[in-house]
């Protein structure tokens, strides 16, 4: 499965646990950064709602930590 198809199989049948997941991985990723964001700029707020390295970084996180449900779907 493509990344793509793996977060809409999440959205659809799993949205819920996705939004959730989302949002821990997000704050746990803004409190293990410092002073700078992965991009190497300043990590704001508002640079980490802007920011396309850190929101890959979201998505692939979530994504792994979400990976046993998309397993089962699979092995179905």
């Amino acid at each position: 499965m493509k990344k793509t198809e793996k977060i809409k199989f999440l959205h659809d049948n799993h949205f819920k646990k996705w939004l959730d997941t989302q949002y821990e991985v997000k704050d746990e990723l803004s409190r293990a950064q410092s002073v700078f964001c992965i991009c190497g700029r300043l990590a704001t707020g508002l640079h980490e709602t802007n920011c396309r390295k850190f929101k890959a970084k979201i998505i692939n996180e979530t994504l792994m930590r979400l990976d046993h449900l998309i397993s089962q779907q699979e092995g179905e």
